[in-house]
């Protein structure tokens, strides 16, 4: 597919989604043609911003464009990406990739059989900072993810861990390069009906070691990855740009140029989409970390640990 002719257009424009329809606009890998939203005085708000057309229904937007950024609540995923996966079109759809494993396996197998690009929006495999402490840290031996905010009030339809966590879920899976073998939790609700800080403790196949912490009713604003191996520590400073390489009395701080990660997020899928190849952040990718986030949230529940299963089929 030329990617001059790739129409483009974005499900759900709240928060998040607003800011998918601005970058599709902007990209020179697509043209955004459409957007959609079942309010009508938003959908027609940010139509007028980017000089395209206006839907109140996902599937009005079936034959007018080629990909689509879905943003919608997550409970809405399945859905919406199902109807459109199902219409032949390529689909990046928010994090997580749906609300059950099950949902999740749904999606993938749609569009493997209709032979569209599925990719899932952990858009922290797109910063460069992330780039630089994985090539800085190699493979290391144990894990630190905090992802902390303050309370904003939103996104509360769904558990932090699915919320916040699932991103450092992606990236430790990532950095670790196995299986998780062994979860531990804990957490609570302070604010919402569900958890909104969590802290879990994984362990992988190869003996590597995880330690999350997500909250959205912390006091300060913090996203850091700390990798270990041995005496040397890497750490990253994902909101201050920075990778910091410790070695016993040796520091080396490598400051990250300033990118923008949605951008790169949605290039990268348009280039899935113009190359007819797999999107970096497959379907895949996407339920491995909501099958570990289950697990977790399964571990602060109290209930029974469930046989290790990644992502594959049942």
């Amino acid at each position: 597919m030329d990617r001059r002719e790739i129409r483009t257009g974005v499900v759900g424009l709240g928060y998040f989604g607003s800011f998918h329809a601005r970058q599709h606009a902007a990209s020179q890998k697509g043209r955004l043609v459409a957007v959609a939203d079942f309010d009508a005085d938003r959908a027609a708000a940010v139509a007028a911003a980017h000089g395209v057309e206006a839907v109140t229904d996902h599937r009005d937007l079936i034959g007018r464009v080629d990909a689509v950024s879905v943003a919608v609540p997550t409970s809405l995923h399945h859905r919406v990406a199902s109807d459109l996966i199902d219409a032949g079109i390529h689909v990046l759809i928010e994090k997580p990739i749906a609300d059950t494993p099950e949902a999740a396996r749904d999606l993938i197998a749609r569009a493997e059989a209709k032979g569209v690009v599925l990719q899932v929006g952990h858009i922290e495999r797109f910063s460069p900072v992330f780039s630089v402490l994985a090539e800085e840290a190699g493979r290391p031996r144990a894990l630190e993810l905090t992802r902390i905010g303050p309370w904003k009030g939103r996104a509360i339809d769904v558990d932090v861990v699915l919320d916040l966590m699932i991103h450092d879920i992606d990236l430790a899976l990532t950095l670790a390069g196995a299986e998780v073998v062994d979860v531990a939790a804990m957490g609570a609700a302070v604010r919402a009906p569900t958890n909104d800080f969590a802290h879990a403790l994984l362990r992988f196949a190869n003996g590597v070691t995880a330690h999350l912490n997500a909250s959205r009713v912390a006091d300060r604003q913090e996203r850091t990855i700390r990798a270990v191996d041995g005496a040397r520590v890497v750490t990253a400073d994902l909101a201050a740009r920075t990778v910091t390489v410790a070695e016993g009395e040796s520091r080396r701080e490598i400051a990250v140029p300033a990118s923008d990660n949605l951008a790169l997020e949605i290039a990268s899928f348009l280039d899935a989409v113009a190359n007819g190849r797999p999107a970096v952040v497959d379907g895949a990718a996407g339920l491995a970390a909501l099958v570990v986030a289950e697990r977790i949230m399964g571990a602060i529940a109290g209930l029974p640990a469930a046989a290790p299963n990644n992502g594959g089929s049942t």
